[in-house]
């Protein structure tokens, strides 16, 4: 977990380059338009918000929520359960806190089998890594995204097992990432 711009993706990608056995990456599925850098099915699902509409009427996603208040995100049921958690494997899912909440409140059995992690950013360093990453953002989009991750910051100590501080180098994030996973679940 972790705001807008903490290196979530970052951390995601240098984690699979590590080809660690026993991990699954599930992709979120996206209601937002395909940014110049993103690979449809490599990245996420991009799909219209019709079909996720449609998708979250058929029951169809463990988790989902709408993020900045205009985009649908969300996580469907075989690519944790059928594609992870039945196969004992470990999972690797990037959430922001509304996910979380609406996780922990509908399906409260599934809390023993995953451990939350936060990729915690100062809000002075948001506005540069987001700028970094969108060739053009409004100031209007910016302020969204600034509101959302205080509000995310305020509730993070009630959900997460461990913070992970994000302005280290990607490569210290990872490091710090592993000691976790090795400490919960025993990693080899």
């Amino acid at each position: 977990m972790g705001i807008s711009g903490a290196g979530k993706g970052t951390l995601i990608k240098n984690l699979k380059e590590l080809w660690l056995e026993n991990f699954h990456f599930p992709l979120s599925y996206k209601s937002r338009p395909i940014r110049h850098h993103e690979v449809n099915g490599k990245d996420a699902y991009f799909i219209t918000k019709e079909e996720f509409e449609e998708w979250i009427e058929n029951h169809e996603f463990l988790e989902y929520a709408i993020v900045h208040w205009k985009d649908y995100y969300g996580t469907k049921y075989e690519e944790v359960l059928d594609n992870g958690i039945e196969k004992w494997v470990n999972i690797v899912k990037e959430l922001d806190i509304h996910w979380l909440k609406r996780l922990l409140k509908e399906k409260p059995e599934l809390r023993p089998y995953f451990t939350t992690i936060f990729l915690d950013i100062p809000i002075s360093h948001l506005e540069e890594r987001i700028k970094k990453r969108w060739d053009i953002i409004t100031e209007e989009e910016l302020a969204r995204r600034k509101k959302s991750a205080q509000m995310e910051e305020e509730e993070i100590a009630k959900y997460c097992d461990y913070e992970i501080d994000a302005t280290l180098t990607p490569e210290k994030v990872l490091e710090e990432f592993l000691k976790i996973i090795q400490k919960d679940s025993n990693l080899k």
